[in-house]
Parts: C-alpha cells; structure tokens; sequence
C-alpha cells in the first residue's frame, strides 16, 4: 500500500496532524496560545517519525495494551491462538508478550479528509503477517470541532469501529494511548489530573494477575490533584462513560477525555526520569489511556478471571466505541 501524506485537520483554536502510514495515529495535537503560537498539548513527534511509539497518541487494536505468555496466547471457544511476541529476542521469558495490538506500525487507508474531518480504514485481509488469528476491518473517523462559546475552544472526537469479517466469533478490545504534555505555554503550570477510577489491577511487567482492588491511588486519582510524585504506571477501572480531566493551572487550559461506555478501563502513566545522582523528577509528559478491558484480559481469561472487559464480537459484527477530547479555557482562578 502506497505511503499517504499525514493529514492536518484545523479549526481556529485547534489542529491536529493524523499519520496514515502509522496506524491514523496523530502526530499532533496543538492549541493556538499567546504570540499566535502553536503549543502540543500532546507529544509532538518528530518530522517524517516512523516509530509509532513515539507519536502523540495511536490507536491499539484489536486488542489493547499486552497479551502474555510464551508465546502470548488467546484462548477463545476453546482453542488457543498463539501469537508473535512483539518483545525483543531473548526477552525473559515471564515478560514475553504481544503488545498495544496489530493496527498501529501499519498503514491505513484515507477514505475521506477534509479541513475537520477525516475517515481512515485498515483491512487485515489485504495485508501479510497480520498478528491475530482472524480478519477484521477497523474504520477511524476523526472529527475537529471548532468551539461552541467563548471559553470552548474546540475538541477532537475519534470514533472508532471493529467490524469482524471472519467466519466465527473473536475476542476483541481496543484503546488509545494519547501522551499529554505535563507543560503548555507556562513556565510554572503543575499539570493536575483527575481520573473517575475505583479500583486497579495488580501488574506484573504490565500484565494483570488478578481482579481490580480499590486502593489509595485510585482514591487520589479519582479526587484530583496534581500529578503524584510517584512513579506510575498502573491500569483501572472506573464507571462507564466517565470523563477523565487534565489541567494546566498557569496556562489556564483543561482538557476533558470523555470516553464511549465500552472504554471503562485506563492506563495511567507518569514517568519518572533515573535519578542519576540527582533528584528523581516527572519526565515532559503523562498517557491517560482509556482502553476497553484490563491490560493481559486474555492471560486474567486463562486463569478464570472473566470480568476483566474483554468481549466476544460475532461474525458480521461491529464493536464501536468513541472518544472525545474537550480543550476549554478555565475561566476564573479555581481548577479542579
């Protein structure tokens, strides 16, 4: 499939650049701040990128986050599928897994794209090597809205569908994985986050091994605040279709993520930089990744643990979700 030119919707306030050739996967996405500047709210990459990773946000597909096992594996009607590790050779073998699905390193056909909108497709029947046992087509459709008053200053909606095209059912998931900036314009600006979440997985290498437990970060998340000093890197749950909101105090920006009923789950990741002899501090960036099921739901499946989000698509059938991105300006000095 020929490489497609990276698309750029914009409205007035508002832009973002989606990247065909790595899985509708968005490059950029920037706010219009002070000097007539263009400012990422999330990670920019680089021009001409072509590691999907390191993009601003991709799409996962048609499972989310990590598979497990050596090789990972999906049971599903009572056969196992293995699937290619995605892990580097000579992984350990309890960190082997399949990760963030098979849409997002591979090109995607342009349907439709016009200054705010855009629809692109990925059929696996027409591609080699797909690393999942059955077909599938996945439509994404992008939509930049300009704002609807005076402190709306626009949102992105990514309405994502999984249509299965195989002669029987399959399990199916999927997710996104945005990477916002802890800064905008403001020096000082101490992004603060809040994430509607009840409970969280045990991980081990970023797999569950286990049911979700209430514990005190999901009570801090789900309160809000600033960005905890801790290192996190956990998945949750939370209440169907609740919003998850980011702050940027100085810059007086907030950011809501209002997610589709299916995407119950999150991925909340903070990084922190090696201390190296210095004070261990948060790196340029956090992901807030709402996703349809629980990191590893098929390895929680094998072990008998089945309320973990993942679901059977039948034949002929369409899995959809939605997920909408609210850029506001904040309008006196109170947040959240």
């Amino acid at each position: 499939m020929p490489s497609a030119a990276p698309i750029v919707l914009a409205t007035s306030s508002l832009r973002c650049v989606i990247d065909p050739s790595l899985g509708a996967g968005l490059a950029d996405f920037s706010l219009l701040g002070p000097l007539k500047t263009w400012y990422p709210i999330m990670r920019r990459s680089a021009p001409g990128e072509t590691n999907a990773s390191l993009l601003g946000s991709f799409i996962m597909a048609p499972w989310a986050n990590r598979i497990s096992g050596d090789p990972p594996t999906v049971e599903h009607a009572g056969r196992a599928h293995a699937l290619v590790p995605t892990t580097p050779a000579g992984t350990p073998r309890e960190q082997i897994v399949a990760q963030h699905g098979d849409v997002r390193k591979r090109p995607w056909r342009v349907d439709h794209a016009a200054p705010e909108t855009a629809t692109l497709t990925f059929d696996s029947r027409q591609h080699q090597n797909v690393n999942w046992p059955w077909s599938f087509v996945c439509v994404a459709r992008f939509t930049l809205a300009a704002g609807l008053a005076k402190d709306h200053l626009g949102r992105l909606t990514i309405e994502l569908d999984i249509t299965n095209t195989d002669a029987e059912s399959f399990p199916v998931g999927c997710g996104h994985h945005p990477y916002f900036m802890r800064r905008l314009w403001a020096d000082d600006d101490a992004l603060r986050l809040r994430v509607p979440v009840v409970a969280r997985y045990p991980l081990m290498h970023g797999c569950a091994t286990g049911p979700a437990e209430p514990d005190e970060l999901s009570r801090v998340l789900a309160v809000g605040g600033p960005v905890p000093e801790e290192h996190i890197d956990g998945c949750f749950v939370g209440p169907p279709g609740t919003p998850a909101e980011l702050v940027w105090p100085s810059s007086r920006i907030a950011l809501s993520i209002e997610p589709s009923a299916a995407l119950s789950h999150w991925v909340v990741y903070a990084p922190r930089e090696p201390a190296r002899g210095i004070p261990s501090r948060g790196m340029s960036f956090i992901a807030v990744e709402p996703q349809s099921h629980a990191n590893d739901a098929a390895g929680l499946l094998r072990r008998g643990y089945r309320d973990s989000g993942l679901r059977s698509l039948e034949s002929g059938a369409t899995f959809r979700t939605s997920c909408t991105l609210t850029v506001k300006t904040l309008r006196d000095e109170s947040t959240p």
